[in-house]
């Protein structure tokens, strides 16, 4: 792993764990960032697409076995990040469309694998 990559994984694990705090309720960030729904999909949509790119081209010339590491890692840790982002939303919001988490997962799915799956390369490359 690259230096950055250690950097990026210490930031999805704190963003995990922040987020398996909120979901019990033992901490709170309930109107923090008020970010309607819009927004929202926006920052799903380029967390995909930056990270998709990123895993495209870090793997571009490797094996399978460390490829599907990398693309799980890449995959999974923004969603917590994504998902973070949804509890900062007001309480009313929340409430008001419970199923957005879910369907920002799916913009976020989309553009990543889009990314991934025609290998594009990084601008300048």
């Amino acid at each position: 792993m690259k230096r950055s990559e250690v950097i990026l994984l210490a930031l999805f694990l704190a963003c995990w764990l922040l987020e398996m705090a909120v979901f019990p309720g033992w901490v709170r960030f309930d109107g923090s960032l008020p970010l309607d729904l819009y927004p929202y999909y926006g920052v799903a949509m380029s967390l995909g697409w930056l990270f998709g790119l990123l895993c495209a081209n870090r793997t571009r010339d490797m094996d399978t076995g460390p490829t599907r590491r990398f693309i799980l890692f890449y995959f999974v840790g923004p969603i917590g990040f994504l998902f973070l982002v949804r509890d900062m939303a007001t309480l009313e919001a929340q409430k008001a469309a419970p199923f957005v988490p879910l369907w920002g997962l799916g913009v976020y799915a989309i553009f990543f694998l889009t990314a991934v799956i025609l290998r594009l390369p990084l601008p300048g490359k």
